[in-house]
């Protein structure tokens, strides 16, 4: 089997349209619908239903593609081995990188790998943490270092990096911050009942940020003024420090902080999990494990 068209026939099942396909694979639509046509004409079935500009994908294409996905992953993980053994590591690794800091996580990963790794391709891709782990789970990407809660998936490892506590960002001004308690320890910490006519800022509503924000607010008894939800932690500061809103965001010494803004532990001291995900039979080759541990690293650094 050509390894080139089976890659091709899997974009097409990703991007369900054979003209997106063609777009993201750099060749023209003509050529690889007809590399599908000689392939379904090969087997005897179709591969795909057409309907118009959505494609879905039949039995017998899913058969295939699930099949495809598992000879690609075969190949990355033989030359990953021998890789490893030449020293040679000129592999190419597909990283899906999740969470409200992933672009300060990565940028900083990214600047120290190369350093280690100079001949590996990182091909980095910023997305929600549910749709890392299904491109893991299916091949498309190697490595999954996102944020989540517990629930996980029985057909991936999840390799702890460490717990990120959620915080209350909140302005300065705002005369609610005199309100703060203190725990024996002296840390300073926030009741976030006290914030229930303060209307927050939350995040994407399918991201792990947005979930265990509506844990703690559960968990309070109240449903908070949602002022906005969105993503990007610089614009959500930036209201934040006009004190337009209040917001709850993860722990993290990698983002600047305005000046105008207060970060204040909560009482129940919410967390989230900082996961490497990779297939349970995934091959971590050196480069893997690099940048494994550089992801640990990062977020360890955050609790020093």
């Amino acid at each position: 089997m050509d390894l080139r068209r089976i890659e091709n026939i899997i974009r097409i099942a990703e991007e369900k349209n054979i003209t997106r396909a063609a777009d993201k694979l750099f060749i023209s639509q003509p050529a690889l619908n007809l590399q599908l046509l000689n392939l379904e004409k090969e087997l005897g079935t179709k591969l795909f239903y057409r309907r118009g500009n959505e494609w879905s994908i039949t039995e017998a294409g899913r058969i295939y593609v699930d099949t495809a996905r598992k000879m690609i992953a075969m190949k990355k993980d033989c030359y990953s081995r021998i890789s490893d053994i030449a020293k040679l590591h000129n592999e190419e690794i597909a990283v899906g990188a999740a969470g409200i800091e992933a672009d300060y996580m990565m940028t900083s990963i990214y600047r120290q790998f190369h350093k280690m790794n100079p001949t590996v391709k990182l091909q980095l891709n910023i997305m929600k943490g549910l749709k890392a782990q299904e491109l893991v789970k299916n091949g498309t990407i190697d490595l999954g270092i996102i944020l989540m809660g517990d629930k996980q998936n029985y057909r991936l490892q999840y390799e702890l990096l460490s717990h990120v506590e959620m915080v209350l960002a909140v302005a300065s001004s705002n005369p609610l911050v005199n309100e703060v308690e203190y725990e024996e320890d002296g840390t300073m910490v926030m009741d976030i009942r006290k914030f229930k006519d303060v209307p927050f800022f939350l995040g994407p509503k399918d991201s792990t940020e947005r979930f265990v924000s509506e844990q703690v607010f559960e968990q309070a008894g109240f449903e908070p003024d949602v002022y906005m939800d969105a993503e990007g932690i610089n614009y959500e500061l930036a209201l934040v420090a006009a004190d337009e809103c209040a917001a709850l965001i993860g722990a993290s010494h990698h983002v600047d902080i305005p000046d105008d803004v207060q970060l204040i532990k909560l009482k129940t001291h919410p967390v989230m999990n900082a996961y490497a995900v990779y297939r349970k039979d995934k091959y971590l080759s050196e480069p893997m494990r690099n940048l494994i541990d550089l992801a640990r690293d990062y977020w360890t650094e955050d609790q020093d």
